[in-house]
């Protein structure tokens, strides 16, 4: 039964000797690859513990050093291999516990005490190799070795309990597991009033138990980085939507105070020298003026009209101030009516739900993508008829703009202007354009969700 559980130490050892090593490699913890030197420290003591290896560390050293010598330097030499995994385990666990986060003043006084019990211990074990003397070396490790780690060990729970995740839970209960019975199979083998006949048994076990309580706080901790990492992907990613969104609101902003600029000088401008051109030709008195040339001013006066209302319809398409004074609905309905009435095809439209309550800035960007879909209807589906129907229910919007014609190409290796656009602002929008081919010609639906749209109020 003795070598079965020794023999299981073992595997259990080199197993995750090859874990941590693989996890640290992977994950850059510096905790797994404290716990590969525990482990190999740990590997190489439970190893000495079979009589036939200590016996052949022995020899091997007496070749050197002399029988007598060779007894006394493998015996210290294995009680410092303990010190050294207790010490590499307990780096290890600051670190898996993340105290060395979130208590830098004691991970750094733990870090320093356990440098100092090394060389101490190492310096102590040449001096009682020197005087020959197994059982000072034996003394020193039991009355300050023991006592000092146990000093470090309370605090660390204490601390791991309050600042750790939950996987603290599992890996907590294997280190109490393994120091007790470490303590146990120690004290069955100096006390002999114990009468413990195989006491490194418990050593054994309680190395297997850690293990296996180690491996449940791993796959925890693992699922917690996973999270943890993926939390910061997503707040990555956020930005960098964040920032492509302020782009295009930029471009977007400035797209649009060009187009305010251009009707406010189309308007202002234009409009108001046709105006006064028709006023100075008013002032020509027709009665005394020929028959022809009646005729022209006549003609001109009709050609300015035209102009000017050309001019102010374009006006108002550059900047849709109507969206401003009377909302997005009242505005889309006007512009179908126009489209009606300027191209003479029949276009319907129809809304239903609640009343939008979106910012200026969103209408706009709505306004912006029916526009130029329509536009491209247009000029080149050559459509007879059309409808835009429009259903609104906080916080779902779904736009439906249909046609008889034969559609466009969207194919994105030639987007032009208008298109770009449309993707732009459909992306600031968060929204979803769908195009699909019907019998009687072509269908987008645009579907907003207005809890994803970005809190932006002001173009100009």
């Amino acid at each position: 039964m003795s070598e079965f559980i020794w023999s299981m130490s073992i595997s259990f050892q080199l197993l995750f000797i090859i874990v941590s090593g693989v996890l640290y490699l992977y994950l850059k913890f510096k905790s797994f690859k404290f716990y590969s030197f525990y482990n190999i420290f740990l590997l190489g003591y439970v190893l000495s513990r079979l009589d036939a290896n200590y016996y052949a560390a022995e020899d091997f050293v007496a070749t050197f050093l002399g029988g007598k010598n060779a007894e006394i330097f493998v015996a210290i030499l294995c009680l410092y291999i303990q010190i050294g995994f207790c010490n590499f385990y307990t780096v290890f666990a600051l670190y898996f516990l993340d105290l060395h986060k979130h208590t830098k003043k004691f991970f750094a006084a733990v870090i320093n005490i356990l440098k100092s019990l090394a060389i101490g211990f190492f310096i102590f074990g040449v001096f009682s190799y020197l005087i020959k003397d197994y059982s000072f070396y034996v003394s020193l490790f039991t009355f300050i070795y023991i006592p000092v780690m146990l000093a470090v060990f309370m605090p660390s729970v204490f601390l791991a309990m309050k600042y750790s995740a939950e996987h603290k839970y599992f890996f907590l209960t294997g280190a109490s597991i393994f120091v007790v019975f470490s303590l146990i199979a120690f004290a069955g083998s100096r006390i002999s009033s114990l009468n413990m006949k195989n006491p490194i048994m418990f050593f054994y076990i309680g190395t297997i138990l850690e293990t296996i309580f180690f491996s449940l706080g791993l796959a925890f901790k693992v699922k917690v980085f996973n999270e943890e990492r993926d939390k910061v992907r997503a707040e990555i990613t956020r930005h960098k939507h964040q920032q492509q969104i302020s782009r295009f609101q930029g471009l977007l902003q400035g797209e649009e105070r060009e187009r305010k600029r251009m009707a406010e000088e189309l308007h202002d401008g234009i409009a108001g020298d046709l105006t006064a051109i028709k006023f100075q030709l008013s002032t020509f008195n027709k009665e005394e003026a020929s028959p022809k040339n009646r005729n022209i001013i006549e003609e001109v006066s009709k050609i300015i009209d035209n102009s000017y209302e050309q001019i102010r319809e374009i006006s108002h398409n550059l900047s849709p101030s109507s969206i401003i004074n009377y909302g997005l609905i009242y505005t889309l309905e006007s512009f179908c009516q126009k489209i009606e009435k300027n191209f003479r095809i029949r276009f319907k439209f129809n809304f239903s739900g609640e009343k939008p309550d979106l910012s200026k800035a969103v209408q706009i960007h709505i306004y912006r993508i029916i526009q130029e879909l329509v536009n491209n209807m247009l000029k080149h589906a050559h459509a007879t008829e059309g409808s835009l129907d429009i259903f609104y229910e906080k916080p779902k919007m779904r736009i439906i703009l249909e046609d008889n014609g034969k559609g466009f190409s969207q194919d994105p290796t030639s987007k032009g202007i208008g298109l770009s656009n449309i993707d732009s602002r459909i992306r600031f929008l968060n929204a979803r354009l769908v195009k699909e081919n019907t019998k009687a010609g072509t269908r987008f639906i645009i579907e907003i969700n207005t809890n994803l749209v970005p809190d932006h109020n002001s173009f100009f």
